[in-house]
């Protein structure tokens, strides 16, 4: 059985006491204390009549003015975690930001493209207001010039006595060069001149854009001899200069200075379409050459054609002698772009029709008797090589020899050429 216990829990044997521990008192007594300092001032104690019973008080109290209401937290519906959670906040704000980017950049190329652009242009046609809108641009492209010119180059004037003097002077810019208008191109008198002057631009001017007998290029219908040349905006022309067709070549020559002044202009003797020897002379050269006084005065002469085939190379001009044709020579010998072939047989105008002179023309204008012989082969060749260029042949006859036909059909309208009927007189 246990131990019997006192009041406080300990065994009231003492043998069952742990060894060295003394018995616990058998009762406590609490020390006295001393009595509470009571407050100075009066405390208020309610009386009987103003005791209000705990179950009164427990119903009527009041929860505090300021309590937090209990907040009714609504979850979001799904749409909105999924948005959350994929980072939808931040992409919309990105879109944001790069949408008032490109607005911005907007605003500034159509500010920039709605402003107007002062642009410098001669424009084309044959209209009056045309030529009136040329006459305005080119004056203020002069002014502008002009001024550019006063800023640019120096005002003072440099003067050297010494013969050995090296001096650079300074160069004109090109820019403050007057350039050529429509005016100067229109009037025949300014084609010839030599330079930049006042009086109009010259020289590599010529072969500029007008309105027909320029250069070769026109915005109007080519017409010749009364005949449209379709598409055809720049043109060149083989001649036959055989004896007895030497006598068309001015009336061909002022007619295609009339509608595309200083077109290549070839001569060659004959309009046969042979196949050529390898060893053949084809060397094109300029009317002003010295050489086209020795062509002019034999073949175009009346020396024996058998003695010219063998003894040619060993002639010589002989000096005091006319020209035959003299004002004929002179003519071809002045024009610009005037070509010819030396002799080396009738049978060889292919060398003329492919040259690399008449090589830049939308058409070639053909203008023989067409009598000499001619070969498939060589044709189908030539046309090859013309349709190669993007260009048509135009055949004109003085009268349809042997090989009009064969050149007609199998070259000339292949190419998309006419033939030309008008009579030349």
């Amino acid at each position: 059985m246990p131990p019997a216990t006192n009041a406080l829990g300990y065994p009231s044997d003492p043998i069952w006491a742990p060894p060295g521990y003394g018995m616990p008192p058998s009762h406590y007594t609490l020390p006295p204390m001393a009595a509470p300092a009571m407050p100075d001032y009066d405390i208020p104690v309610a009386t009987p009549a103003e005791v209000v019973p705990l179950a009164e008080q427990a119903s009527t109290v009041r929860k505090p003015m300021h309590a937090p209401a209990a907040a009714s937290s609504r979850p979001p519906n799904r749409f909105v975690r999924m948005w959350q959670q994929i980072g939808g906040g931040s992409l919309t704000l990105s879109l944001l930001i790069h949408a008032g980017f490109l607005i911005g950049a907007g605003l500034i190329v159509l500010t920039q493209t709605l402003q107007d652009k002062q642009v410098d242009f001669l424009p084309g046609g044959g209209t009056q207001q045309g030529a009136q809108a040329s006459a305005e641009l080119a004056h203020q492209v002069q002014q502008k010039r002009r001024q550019n010119l006063q800023k640019s180059m120096p005002r003072q004037r440099l003067l050297s006595n010494s013969l050995s003097a090296s001096m650079v002077l300074p160069e004109t810019p090109a820019d403050t060069l007057d350039p050529p208008t429509s005016a100067m191109f229109g009037s025949s008198k300014l084609l010839g001149s030599g330079g930049f002057g006042s009086s109009g631009a010259g020289g590599g001017f010529g072969k500029g854009l007008g309105m027909g007998s320029l250069g070769g290029i026109t915005f109007k219908p080519l017409m010749m001899f009364g005949m449209e040349l379709k598409d055809t905006r720049k043109i060149a022309v083989v001649m036959d200069v055989s004896r007895s067709m030497t006598r068309y070549l001015p009336i061909v020559a002022r007619e295609l200075d009339k509608v595309a002044y200083g077109s290549p202009l070839v001569l060659y003797f004959g309009c046969g379409l042979k196949t050529p020897p390898a060893d053949l002379e084809d060397k094109v050269r300029k009317a002003s050459d010295d050489r086209f006084d020795k062509f002019w005065y034999y073949w175009e002469g009346k020396e024996d054609m058998g003695m010219l085939h063998t003894d040619y190379a060993k002639l010589k001009v002989p000096s005091g002698e006319p020209m035959p044709l003299e004002a004929v020579y002179k003519q071809m010998k002045k024009r610009p772009h005037t070509y010819f072939i030396d002799f080396n047989g009738i049978a060889f105008t292919s060398t003329a029709l492919m040259c690399k002179e008449v090589m830049e023309a939308d058409t070639i204008y053909w203008f023989s008797d067409f009598q000499d012989a001619v070969d498939e082969e060589q044709v189908k060749r030539v046309m090859r090589k013309l349709r190669g260029r993007k260009q048509k042949l135009y055949m004109h006859a003085s009268v349809r020899g042997n090989s009009f036909e064969m050149v007609r059909d199998e070259l000339c309208l292949p190419l998309g050429g006419e033939v030309l009927e008008t009579k030349v007189e």
